[in-house]
């Protein structure tokens, strides 16, 4: 027997990302199981699931193994934990209920609060950095853009061989790498997961946008604040596929706003929904990563005496627009205006 064939795999969360990692490994690994409730389990046990590229051409559904709950696999070695950081705790106090310590756990959150969370109750926990976007329409539908790269690494660098043959399973149908520069790797992501509070809170729609030379200059600064608290901390960027790297993202600080913005429009048109929008918008959830991302910047700049205007004023006006029910979107001119009032 094939040493990897030895791992039964858990993706314990089937929103975008999971089951775009569950649709793509399926067809080329069968001891892999999805661990779904509600009506998210209900269609996929009956119907299968539908994941698509970029545009929904109804494709051939997926017959994809599903479990309901975590004692249903009491010999599930690996663990891939695809739930955001505000139900982490939960889930990981479930899944150590069921299977004790003995799992690898593969650990796929936005940002690095999972490194305090998780170690509590596992001690083989690698980590991972998402590299690429995904969605679901409805229970059952899913859909995801080209696929970048999953970064795994652990805290200490170790587990090293461990991770080597887990990237096999998923190399079978996600380009997967290791590092051994975990926390450059997460907080270069963070940086870019900053984006996701400004696009979350103009309910971002390319054809509605009133300004799209405002929308840049606010990203741009957040980036860019985000990219000084990162270095001022001692990280250093680690470059992530499909994603812009700083220097790109220093060209476009710099360059005329008339080539800036052409640059940004060709860009802008090929975004999606983002997962703080998915839970905001479109699930009208009372939860988002906001805490875990910008609130960690802003507690980071806090700490280093960096001011960070752009973060912090998106932040309070995420914190205030997201307590409305239902959420009231901003228009990038009103947002515009307030950033400039912090400035």
């Amino acid at each position: 027997m094939d040493d990897k064939d030895k791992y039964e795999i858990v993706i314990y969360g089937v929103g975008a990302i999971g089951a775009s990692i569950g649709g793509l490994l399926t067809p080329h690994y069968d001891k892999l199981y999805l661990l779904a409730r509600g009506e998210n389990a209900k269609v996929l046990k009956s119907k299968g699931m539908t994941l698509y590229h970029k545009v929904n051409d109804n494709p051939e559904p997926i017959r994809v193994n599903v479990i309901e709950d975590m004692s249903e696999r009491p010999n599930a070695n690996v663990v891939v934990i695809v739930v955001k950081n505000y139900d982490l705790e939960e889930v990981a106090k479930d899944i150590f209920l069921k299977l004790g310590d003995k799992p690898i756990i593969i650990a796929l959150q936005n940002g690095v609060e999972n490194q305090k969370i998780l170690p509590k109750y596992f001690s083989k926990v690698i980590y991972g950095v998402i590299a690429f976007s995904a969605w679901r329409d409805e229970p059952g539908v899913f859909g995801y853009r080209d696929i970048g790269q999953i970064i795994l690494g652990t805290i200490d660098n170790s587990l090293q061989l461990t991770m080597e043959k887990v990237s096999q399973i998923f190399n079978l149908g996600i380009s997967v790498k290791i590092t051994n520069r975990l926390q450059d790797a997460a907080h270069s992501k963070m940086i870019m997961n900053l984006g996701n509070s400004i696009l979350t809170l103009i309910n971002f729609n390319y054809d509605k946008i009133t300004s799209i030379s405002k929308l840049r200059k606010v990203l741009i600064g957040l980036f860019g604040e985000g990219i000084e608290i990162i270095q001022a901390a001692g990280y250093k960027e680690h470059k992530l596929k499909g994603l812009p790297s700083w220097k790109m993202l220093d060209i476009l600080i710099k360059a005329p706003d008339d080539q800036a913005d052409e640059l940004f429009k060709q860009t802008m048109k090929r975004v999606g929904v983002n997962s703080m929008m998915q839970d905001m918008i479109l699930r009208q959830k009372n939860q988002s990563e906001l805490e875990s991302l910008n609130g960690y910047f802003i507690k980071l700049a806090d700490s280093l005496g960096i001011e960070a205007p752009f973060i912090k004023t998106i932040y309070q006006l995420c914190k205030i627009q997201f307590n409305k029910k239902p959420f009231q979107p901003l228009d990038i001119e009103e947002v515009w205006n307030k950033i400039n009032e912090n400035l």
